[in-house]
């Protein structure tokens, strides 16, 4: 199933940094604190609602469900601890450290099944397309699944062997609308296809790969395919 929709979560006031230069009460010129921007998504296919915290800050005043995402958010550079438990829990189930620099744009994907949950933090370093083209990446974020293929709907080949928890690099193709087939890496083992995935000029998109290929008793959150646009 292809799901193409954005949920905006609001963000806690005390991470709203400025970006700006302004004038203290001498007429100086304060300089503009150094700012990151992370987008945040839940791709834990058993994990509860959860809290995500910055140096003890919570970000969200709602909480992250599984699919939920946000837009890029402004972030303090430097070492950040990053600590994410569920909602209106206090059990932490993950208490780590991220860096970030200044200016530079990061994907902060909460993955892996809840016995190992994890943050895989990647940096968004992507020029503006080309007229005519979008740009594309996919993270393979399905913790019981193979390593895998991405095609378009004639057979080429967009991203080869991409193994739990990668993500790759993003890469031009023509802006259009394509059938999207995930194989079993290195097969023609079909395991799901998404028909009408546009990408449109000037377009740039995460394609992720989600949910448990064998669902455990219980749980519905399949295998399927989720498109994301990075632009803000």
């Amino acid at each position: 199933m292809l799901k193409n929709k954005m949920k905006w979560l609001p963000l806690a006031a005390i991470f709203l940094v400025p970006l700006a230069g302004c004038m203290d009460d001498d007429n100086e010129v304060i300089e503009p604190v150094p700012t990151a921007y992370v987008s945040i998504y839940n791709a834990s296919p058993d994990a509860p609602e959860l809290d995500i915290s910055v140096d003890n800050r919570p970000i969200f005043n709602q909480p992250l469900g599984y699919t939920d995402y946000s837009r890029y958010l402004n972030f303090f550079t430097g070492d950040r601890e990053l600590k994410i438990s569920s909602f209106n829990a206090n059990n932490t189930l993950v208490d780590t450290t991220v860096n970030f620099e200044a200016d530079k744009a990061y994907s902060m994907f909460i993955a892996d099944d809840l016995d190992d949950l994890t943050a895989v933090v990647v940096e968004d370093n992507a020029d503006a397309p080309e007229a005519g083209e979008a740009l594309i990446r996919m993270v393979h974020l399905s913790p019981d699944a193979p390593a895998v293929d991405l095609l378009d709907g004639d057979g080429t080949s967009l991203f080869a062997n991409q193994a739990f928890k990668q993500a790759t690099d993003f890469m031009a193709v023509d802006a259009d609308t394509y059938t999207l087939n995930l194989n079993a890496a290195g097969s023609s083992d079909n395991v799901l296809s998404v028909p009408d995935a546009t990408f449109r000029e000037g377009g740039i998109y995460t394609i992720i790969v989600r949910g448990f290929a064998t669902p455990p008793a219980g749980n519905s959150n399949s295998l399927s395919i989720q498109i994301l646009s990075n632009r803000q």
